[in-house]
């Protein structure tokens, strides 16, 4: 979902750039390469969310703190609510989604099965082409017939029902998108000024044969019409416009910045988000005495976390679940952190459990006890092979209410 949100984004961010800096200009097939090559560009720079960047090597993977106390039952169930909810939310929205896919994918066929019993009945009134059909319109004698049929050619040996159909395909998948309509509109836009601009030789001419076939032209949304009239104003004016210096090309390299930006933004926020999640924070550790061994090589920032049997949440679950409370601790009021730093060893064992945080009366004690009773995890990975990684549980300790 945070890559169709983002590759949206960027779109509509491709099209501001073409609708305030380059839909006025007259460089009409640039123009049209422009619209697709966003297209393509705006879903390309989301996957910069799966671009591993470098991260700085002391690091410890932290588990989300864990809580003891008098109310905890209550702090699970709130927990175990807020997360089906959350999950519910979840759901709902992908249903929410693929509904829209599905009635945006009949509607598209819809259209498709209807311009395709027009083409066979020969029954529009107008003049239009679709892929290698033409439909021409019976008015048409002479010279407006052999023009028109000239212009339809144009569109079927350009391909611009391709472009079209392109651009249905993905507004299908991003149907929530508004820029959806405009895009597709300016694109068949596009596509009228590229041929208008190669067949019209009598400007005057060919903009009242426009007008004229305007008259009694029915308005569609996949084939491409002679004359539209939605598009019939802005084309006339084109037509006539006075053409764009060449140098106003580099109008396009706005495209590179902008795309770059774009991905530096994703990329940045993607590790921002990595840095702002608990399971991971730098820290300094104690250098691990000697004699106090581990099996395999010690990997601060592996490809693959290592992992507990049934995941990190149920782990914490076994924590909670098998520590005990000291008495000492009970007796003493002491509340606070303690937390335990330790090493899973390439073979998955828990290995040189190392209390940084401590509150006294066995409270370090008791949570290396119940560290050490947890299962084998599932040794990190780097480089296709096992190796030994680092871990911190923090485990907070509040009797105050009691």
């Amino acid at each position: 979902m945070l890559y169709l949100i983002l590759s949206n984004i960027a779109l509509i961010v491709f099209f501001l750039i073409y609708w305030l800096g380059l839909r006025k200009l007259t460089f009409f097939q640039w123009n049209r390469w422009f619209l697709l090559g966003s297209l393509i560009i705006a879903y390309l720079i989301p996957l910069g969310l799966y671009i591993q960047v470098p991260m700085p090597e002391m690091m410890i993977m932290e588990i989300p703190e864990i809580a003891i106390g008098t109310n905890q039952q209550a702090i699970d169930a709130n927990q175990v609510w807020a997360n089906h909810w959350e999950i519910l939310s979840i759901q709902t929205l992908h249903a929410m989604y693929w509904l829209g896919v599905a009635i945006f994918s009949v509607w598209f066929l819809y259209r498709v099965v209807a311009l395709l019993r027009t083409i066979r009945e020969g029954a529009a009134k107008g003049s239009f082409s679709f892929f290698g059909k033409i439909v021409l319109s019976k008015e048409l004698q002479d010279e407006d017939l052999r023009q028109v049929r000239n212009h339809e050619l144009e569109h079927v040996k350009q391909g611009h029902s391709l472009d079209i159909i392109l651009l249905e395909i993905f507004r299908l998948f991003n149907w929530f998108n508004p820029i959806y309509p405009i895009l597709i509109r300016e694109m068949k836009f596009v596509h009228e000024c590229i041929v208008d601009e190669k067949h019209a030789d009598n400007k005057v001419a060919y903009a009242e044969l426009l007008l004229a076939q305007a008259m009694n032209t029915k308005s569609a949304l996949l084939q491409h019409e002679f004359s539209n009239n939605s598009l019939l104003k802005n084309r006339i004016t084109m037509l006539f416009k006075e053409k764009t210096a060449y140098k106003f090309k580099a109008t396009y390299l706005l495209t590179l910045p902008a795309s770059l930006f774009m991905l530096f933004l994703v990329v940045n926020c993607k590790q921002e988000e990595q840095k702002a999640e608990p399971k991971v924070e730098k820290i300094t550790l104690q250098d691990v005495p000697e004699e106090r061994k581990y099996e395999g090589t010690l990997i601060d920032n592996p490809e693959i976390l290592a992992d507990y049997p049934g995941g990190i949440d149920n782990f914490r679950k076994f924590v909670q679940e098998t520590y005990t409370y000291p008495q000492a601790a009970i007796d003493a009021g002491v509340r606070g952190k303690v937390v335990a730093n330790f090493i899973i060893g390439s073979d998955g064992e828990i290995s040189n459990i190392l209390i940084t945080e401590d509150l006294g009366h066995g409270t370090g004690e008791a949570l290396i006890a119940a560290i050490e009773k947890a299962e084998k995890w599932k040794p990190a990975i780097q480089d296709g092979k096992a190796v030994a990684s680092r871990f911190m549980i923090p485990l907070r300790l509040d009797l105050s209410q009691q």
